[in-house]
């Protein structure tokens, strides 16, 4: 068993919870004094077991002081927080917990508490599978159809590489769920998920083509680990990763009606307090593990120096692959690869009703920190960064690791990038020169900062024009390439033509009506999840039958048969495309 260190193992290192400043190893609260030169003794002691390059004693104590400044506004009991682990190599170096576990008792937050962890979740998803392959029981090659035959046949191979990896082109879950009526606090159990998957008659691209991230891909990943182990996936984790590792306040919730001690409930914050949230998940391998920052720390500590797998899992697990058009994805398996003031990270966030959790790694400093939260509200991967800063004092202080230089192009070869682009399905994107600049959808301008690269001064996003009729969106997980099509115009929809989209429609995937009908002169879609608006896009940015929503149904393109007629239409919204809806010739009943 991977034990913690006697220093901190229960308590902080000059931390506090809820109920003020920690208890230290041994039970007894001692005098501040006496507490001050017992920590201060033990952190030089850890210091001089350390490398050079780990955070000397005294800073430790600045480092911790700092966190529990940072965490402050939530030491209340009257209200959720959070709790933090930090650990350098083989040491846990600081604990602490804030807040209330369950506000109602005011029982507060330890650094032993369990929380809802969400997609920080898929990291163990992941790993059960490479253990599975280093035992020679699977292949990342195979088709995920060898295990869940189940699946529907799209006539290509999907592997289990595509799903660690986002490049499956399966519909996210969580959409497809929402689109069929059901809320992120309604009970959801794994058969619920499972059934909606194996619904998927199209794919939002070809295997392999491309990215997009789809929490589906990790559903099905904990149905192989289950098949192949012939255990139930919360059963593996326990027997191959959690017992061996000593996290004993770690769990898979796939029974959301067992009662366990010791573990945070979710709220949201509202007005000036609180409200309850409720999560009745039973479903997992997307999300579902339950754990606490102390058995996060001890994860970290063995992906720093593996007890339980191995350096190459780690090292194959963290690896990042080009998809099929060459562009290398920041995401691995279960983790996102990045850069945070000049050195490498590892890292995935996290958010459910009622709970965010992130969880960095940065290896060549083996420094690791986990923010895991029992409110909505809070931004754990903000904060993990400014928890991080307090360990890189030498490091750069920017925050990115790319410095753009703007450089003056001409208004002739800005003109050349000038028209309208279209990503499939159906999103366009309007350049248009105004005073000099090029002006993407009418309000955000772009910088150049090469001869056909431009920037957003206010957000992590890029843009570049490979030639006359493409432009490429460069987003911080994937990129968007949209081809340039003829400028329409497009005039108002009149009300004797919305008679035309008015009607009963049905979608064979998700086995559910939708209504489309003209109220107080719009268009508006009813449907399982309740009633939107139905509107054309700017006058810039539209096409022939092309409608969008404020809601999950987001965009709606229909279409006409030879004589005219609307025949149906098409949804898409980021994470589900093209979803088809059929016209019923015959309406539905009321």
């Amino acid at each position: 068993m991977n034990r913690l260190p006697d220093v901190c193992k229960d308590d902080t290192v000059d931390g506090h919870g809820a109920g003020g400043p920690a208890v230290l190893c041994g039970g007894q609260k001692p005098s501040t004094a006496s507490a001050k030169r017992r920590i201060s003794a033990i952190l030089i002691g850890l210091a001089a077991a350390l490398s050079p390059a780990l955070v000397l004693a005294e800073d430790q104590l600045v480092a911790a002081s700092a966190i529990n400044a940072l965490f402050d506004r939530w030491k209340s009991t009257d209200g959720p927080g959070c709790a933090v682990s930090v650990t350098q190599g083989q040491r846990v170096v600081f604990t602490g917990a804030y807040g209330s576990a369950i506000v109602e008792g005011a029982v507060a937050n330890t650094a032993t508490t369990s929380f809802h962890i969400a997609s920080v979740s898929k990291q163990f998803t992941a790993f059960a599978i490479y253990l599975l392959r280093a035992e020679g029981r699977l292949s990342l090659k195979d088709d995920v159809r060898k295990y869940v035959p189940e699946l529907h046949d799209f006539g290509m191979p999907i592997t289990l590489d595509d799903l660690l990896h986002h490049r499956s082109g399966l519909r996210d879950q969580w959409s497809l769920l929402a689109l069929a009526g059901r809320r992120l606090e309604d009970t959801i159990l794994q058969e619920d998920v499972i059934r909606v998957i194996f619904r998927q008659r199209d794919l939002n691209f070809p295997p392999g083509s491309g990215f997009a991230y789809s929490n589906t891909n990790y559903t099905l990943l904990a149905l192989v680990v289950e098949r192949v182990s012939g255990q139930p996936f919360s059963q593996f984790l326990k027997q191959r990763v959690f017992q061996p590792l000593g996290m004993v306040d770690s769990w898979v919730q796939d029974d959301f009606r067992i009662v366990r001690t010791g573990h945070a409930q979710p709220y949201a914050p509202v007005g000036g307090g609180y409200q309850r949230r409720s999560l009745p998940y039973s479903t997992y391998g997307a999300t579902g593990v339950q754990t606490s920052v102390t058995d996060m720390a001890r994860w970290a500590m063995n992906f720093d120096a593996p007890k339980v797998g191995t350096r190459a899992i780690f090292d194959a697990m963290i690896t990042v692959q080009p998809d099929a058009t060459g562009n290398v994805r920041r995401y691995a398996s279960g983790f996102e690869i990045g850069r945070y003031r000049g050195t490498a990270t590892i890292e995935h966030s996290g958010t459910d009703p009622g709970y965010v959790a992130d969880f960095l790694m940065l290896p060549e400093r083996h420094l690791a920190i986990t923010v895991l939260c029992n409110s909505e509200g809070l931004n754990p991967v903000e904060l993990a960064r400014r928890i991080a800063d307090l360990y890189l004092t030498d490091a750069p202080e920017t925050a990115t690791d790319i410095k753009r230089q703007a450089v003056p192009l001409g208004e002739k070869q800005l003109a050349s990038f000038v028209g309208t682009y279209k990503e499939e399905p159906g999103v366009l994107f309007a350049v248009s020169l105004r005073n000099g600049k090029l002006v993407l959808q009418d309000k955000d301008e772009l910088t150049a900062f090469g001869p056909r690269d431009f920037f957003l001064r206010n957000a992590p996003v890029t843009f570049s024009f490979p030639d006359a009729a493409t432009l490429v969106i460069h987003e911080p997980d994937h990129d968007r390439i949209a081809r340039r099509i003829a400028a329409t115009d497009v005039p108002d929809v009149t009300q004797a033509q919305m008679l035309d989209y008015v009607g009963d429609y049905y979608s064979p995937e998700l086995r559910l009506p939708y209504t489309v009908a003209i109220r107080n002169g719009a268009l508006w879609l009813s449907d399982a999840f309740g009633e939107t608006m139905v509107r054309q896009p700017a006058k810039f940015l539209r096409e022939p039958d092309a409608f969008v929503t404020q809601s999950v149904a987001g965009a709606l393109q229909f279409h006409r048969d030879g004589q005219g007629s609307i025949i149906g239409f098409a949804l898409s919204n980021g994470r589900v495309m093209n979803l088809k809806f059929i016209k019923i010739d015959k309406p539905l009943p009321s």
